[in-house]
């Protein structure tokens, strides 16, 4: 039975959706925070653990594979069980693996345990995913998609100031003798994990016991999956049989890749060519473009949501100008040494990527059917499991001298552009043919 308060209301969603937007953007926060946080301490983890950039770049890789991988099965949970403890349960898995994370000796422990993440945050993305595809209708998805991604962008300004904070601080004792274990001295950045894994383990509890279930919309007994939607393989294959699904899947891929090293590599980039101090260039690195990405989101949301009123490509369009941005961003960050223009590099940056990530969803729902809305979000990642060696590829060529960190970030502007093309071409030849209507259940 369905009370006033979680009633449909059919043009802009249930009544507690913004409610419901705020907990799965928390839970977004903190899993943000869980896989990023090695980005910004990474110079001092590095040192005492004698890592290669090799090395440090394929704790990026050993993140994004079983992440995408588990995500052909998991993801599918979220279109038959109960979302929030699905996220719940993804939640206080990544906070258990990035608590133990902080007591590693060697770069092959530390690789099992972001093997480990990968699979524990696998199945959360697919379950907010579904979440806010119930919670708004067509006419505010991309709005409320934007204005949930902010907790993305606040999730690394956090990490980047704090992680950063942590890794440069001296060794810290911390007392533990009531315990009968003496005290115990941990490096700043094995801080920096226990503390952010600590946060995670009390977002779990919260998303547990507070966040409140919402009905599933815009199913159709008689069409497609119908209201109760399909088996595993069913699922699969009626979003693969979608060629605009695969259009936004290739195009989701190089983004990926851009988006991947550039966060991995950025600030430690700074800490080499400026010779700043691990939190002044993790700060340096997400305090100018992540408010802008924020901007890009809530504008990017806003006029995709009217402009695909007009046209169903709108909210494409909207991605390709961001992605445009990204062109000559990403030539400047990785090419001028002038602060000036880095901090004009990485606003324009951050806003393209605003454009793009506000209406990544909503594109997708927009050409599957709604019972496998989980299913197709798990699939993108699945198949940006391409973009996986991006980073550790980038730490080769730089160990072996074949490329600087700077020329290595120009370079992502080729793949920048290899988005648009994608893009455009999902917008000119694709959405311009009539919306199919989904085959009648069985």
């Amino acid at each position: 039975m369905t009370d006033h308060f979680s009633s449909p209301q059919h043009d802009h969603g249930p009544s507690n959706r913004w409610w419901i937007l705020s907990l799965v953007a928390l839970a977004y926060f903190v899993l943000i925070q869980h896989r990023s946080l090695v980005f910004y301490v990474q110079v001092p983890l590095s040192a005492e653990l004698s890592l290669t950039k090799l090395q440090a770049g394929l704790l990026d890789t050993a993140f994004l594979i079983p992440y995408s991988i588990a995500q052909l099965f998991v993801a599918y949970l979220s279109d038959r069980l109960q979302r929030r403890r699905v996220l719940a349960f993804s939640l206080l898995a990544s906070a258990l693996a990035l608590i133990a994370m902080g007591f590693v000796n060697s770069f092959f422990e530390l690789l099992a345990l972001r093997i480990t993440l990968g699979f524990a945050q696998a199945a959360s993305v697919p379950a907010i995913a579904g979440v806010m595809a119930d919670c708004f209708t067509p006419r505010n998805r991309s709005t409320a998609i934007g204005i949930y991604n902010l907790s993305l962008n606040l999730a690394f300004i956090v990490v980047g100031l704090f992680g950063g904070l942590f890794a440069d601080l001296p060794n810290v004792e911390v007392p533990f003798a009531s315990w009968g274990w003496g005290p115990l001295e941990l490096a700043g950045w094995r801080m920096a994990m226990l503390c952010f894994g600590l946060l995670g383990v009390a977002a779990a509890a919260g998303i547990f016991f507070v966040m409140p279930e919402p009905i599933r919309t815009e199913r159709e007994s008689d069409r497609g999956l119908g209201t109760q939607g399909a088996a595993l393989h069913v699922t699969i294959g009626s979003v693969l049989k979608v060629p605009a699904f695969w259009m936004l899947a290739m195009a989701f891929v190089f983004f990926c890749m851009v988006a991947n090293a550039q966060d991995f590599w950025l600030a430690r980039y700074f800490v080499e060519e400026f010779g700043m101090t691990n939190q002044g260039a993790g700060q340096f690195a997400t305090v100018w473009s992540r408010p802008a990405t924020i901007a890009g989101l809530l504008l990017g949301g806003y006029l995709a949501d009217r402009f695909s009123r007009r046209r169903r490509a709108g909210r494409t369009l909207i991605q390709v100008v961001g992605i445009t941005l990204w062109i000559p961003a990403l030539l400047v960050m990785g090419m001028f040494l002038s602060r000036e223009w880095l901090i004009v590099a990485m606003v324009t940056y951050g806003l393209g990527y605003g454009f793009y990530v506000a209406n990544l969803w909503t594109t997708t729902f927009e050409v599957i059917d709604p019972a496998a809305r989980s299913t197709a979000v798990g699939l993108l990642n699945v198949i940006g499991i391409g973009a996986a060696p991006t980073s550790p590829l980038i730490g080769y060529l730089v160990d072996k001298g074949i490329l600087g960190l700077g020329q290595a970030i120009a370079g992502l502007s080729l793949l920048a552009a290899t988005i648009v093309v994608f893009l455009a071409l999902n917008a000119v030849c694709l959405l311009r043919r009539p919306e199919q209507e989904p085959e009648p259940a069985e």
